[in-house]
């Protein structure tokens, strides 16, 4: 595609290579990092003593107006709150849990905690809320055995906040209520000599956070965060990628998931920019409520997932007005999570190009909650599907040959030291020199030119064989084939593990109103199924059209289209939007069953 880019400041397109006898490869940025961070919440007096009245946080009031707190503001109520914290007993150690979502109260408890040595672990809201059983908040309490428990409200969470695994803790709440003390009461009393005692005091080995990954199967397991890793990731990416101005973001991305609450929380407080927190997701009955803040923000930079980055493209198809407020001053869009498909990138550029005259750049990465999380970064416009650039310096990456792929290994002050509680799990995750065990699968852009950036391959723990022997690349095989439905699907699992070719779960781009009136085949299981003549006769078409020019790897035997979306109570879709195979699979046997059975309701193409 034609067109120039949006200005942006990057760093070379360089990498320094050590390709080892073994047949490991050693990768490492050729910029010098000094690792001289001790905190995030460094960040926070600079800015309040340098740019006091600039807006750090907002979010929507009940009556759809913002509120909005400067950077002097957000100190000064740190202070507060942290000063409150040490007159409850809580001081370098003491664990603070939070239960609710994203919001200024949120950010202001994590602040203080953090601020005076104390231990976050900021938790899915979900399992509050969607689990019946709480088994997994339960699970987490045992473990973490937190002093003060907080929730904005106690609406929604008076069971989670009375469990017997909390009656040690202090209740704290956003809004009064009989269960717990208000924020307003514990802030009474301004900062004073013990807050800032406490706060000179930080060492950057620390723990900082302990956040619990939302694995699909067995109690989350809790990945301990130190300063020094928080802080030094968010400056290591900003060599690669920096900020000419203060950034002002719209982000829905959740604070209790490494990218949301570490890459941009602190990346945005690092560069004094201003967060306004979205109250929509990019889910169909929430989707709106961010189509309308963005049209308020005009974000100039932007993170996502691809699944909101493929719905934000389709509604800029529709609303000149979203465009128009879109593209004002939007410098950089970054995604992650998954791997973009080339005709949602295609039609967002041409979007761009039409309404502000150039391209937009669109940075792709790559992280992992071990690593805080960021490990690699396309940091040039990327328009290759699954890229995900080069590492950050101050890291080094060993690719250890896997098959015809590499394992990607990491080793540097953004690296966990290990999981919370679990020192037998930690012994496992590192190899005999240092580098913690991705478990994921990357290759060279192009194996001659290694500037040229890694490509994202799959997990190791997806990837299947067919009965022929041969591997399917899970992730590689789901980008190619949503982008071979023109649109039409929204996302794409892949089974077919001892099959002779590929059963493919589709779920279709959400349209609510045209849907309702679909005809549905319910199966033993009790999934229900899309059997639309028009959309299936036309994902027949496409997915034959495929088959036509596929391997032996990326053959599609048959597929059927889902009308449940995924259930993120189920694990099916993580709290970032993108979708977890295995849990997927194993919840939704009988779609398997029946695609082998041949039954009425599937779609055949062999």
């Amino acid at each position: 595609m034609n067109g120039s880019y949006r200005p942006n400041t990057f760093a070379p397109r360089e990498v320094l290579v050590d390709r080892r006898g073994d047949g490991s490869i050693l990768l490492r940025s050729p910029l010098a990092y000094s690792g001289d961070g001790r905190t995030v919440c460094d960040f926070l007096p600079q800015w309040a003593n340098d740019a006091g009245d600039r807006i750090f946080l907002a979010e929507r009031c009940a009556d759809g107006a913002w509120l909005r707190l400067s950077y002097a503001q957000v100190w000064e109520r740190v202070g507060a709150l942290g000063e409150g914290l040490l007159s409850m007993g809580l001081d370098q150690g003491g664990r603070v849990a939070i239960l609710s979502g994203n919001s200024i109260d949120h950010a202001l408890i994590m602040l203080a905690a953090l601020s005076i040595g104390a231990v976050v672990a900021p938790i899915s809201p979900n399992y509050s809320l969607l689990d019946p059983s709480l088994a997994r908040l339960k699970d987490i309490a045992r473990v973490f055995k937190p002093d003060v428990v907080f929730a904005k409200s106690a609406r929604g969470f008076e069971r989670a906040l009375t469990i017997d695994e909390f009656s040690n803790a202090k209740i704290v709440l956003g809004e009064p209520h009989t269960l717990g003390t208000t924020l307003a009461e514990l802030a009474v009393n301004p900062a004073g000599p013990r807050f800032a005692r406490a706060f000179a005091a930080i060492r950057p080995e620390w723990t900082a956070k302990v956040l619990f990954t939302s694995g699909s199967t067995g109690s989350p397991k809790g990945v301990i965060n130190t300063h020094e890793m928080l802080v030094n990731v968010v400056a290591m990416a900003s060599q690669l990628t920096p900020s000419d101005e203060p950034p002002v973001q719209l982000e829905w991305l959740p604070w209790h998931h490494t990218m949301g609450g570490n890459a941009t929380f602190n990346g945005i407080m690092r560069s004094g920019g201003t967060m306004y927190i979205d109250d929509g997701r990019p889910v169909p009955h929430l989707f709106g409520k961010t189509l309308a803040n963005l049209k308020d923000v005009s974000p100039t930079l932007m993170l996502n997932v691809p699944a909101g980055f493929a719905m934000l493209t389709d509604a800029l198809e529709r609303d000149e007005e979203l465009c128009q407020a879109l593209f004002k001053r939007l410098k950089r869009i970054t995604y992650g999570g998954a791997a973009l498909p080339d005709s949602v990138l295609n039609k967002f550029q041409s979007l761009a190009l039409k309404t502000a005259g150039c391209r937009i750049p669109v940075v792709s990465g790559y992280g992992l909650t071990e690593t805080s999380p960021t490990v690699c970064v396309t940091h040039w416009p990327s328009e290759v599907s699954g890229e995900i650039g080069l590492p950050l310096p101050g890291l080094q990456l060993k690719l250890q040959p896997a098959g015809n792929e590499f394992e990607l290994r990491v080793k540097g002050q953004t690296v966990t030291p290990g999981y919370y509680q679990l020192p037998e799990l930690t012994a496992k995750m590192f190899d005999e020199e240092g580098y913690y065990r991705t478990g994921d699968l990357v290759d060279f852009n192009d194996r001659a030119d290694p500037s040229a950036g890694l490509r994202f391959v799959g997990r190791l723990s997806e990837n299947f064989k067919l009965l022929n022997g041969t591997w399917v690349n899970v992730g590689e095989a789901r980008v190619a084939l949503i982008s071979a439905t023109d649109g039409l699907a929204q996302d794409i699992v892949v089974a077919g593990e001892n099959e002779e070719a590929l059963f493919l779960m589709v779920w279709p781009k959400p349209e609510p109103d045209r849907q309702a009136a679909w005809p549905r085949e319910k199966l033993s299981g009790g999934t229900e199924l899309f059997v639309e003549p028009s959309l299936v006769d036309r994902l027949k078409e496409l997915f034959g059209r495929h088959n036509a020019k596929a391997s032996a790897s990326s053959k599609i035997a048959g597929f059927a289209v889902l009308a449940e979306p995924p259930s993120l109570g189920a694990g099916e879709i993580t709290d970032k939007g993108y979708v977890n195979q295995r849990a997927t699979i194993n919840r939704r046997v009988d779609v398997l069953n029946a695609l082998k059975a041949r039954s009425h309701g599937v779609s055949l193409l062999q």
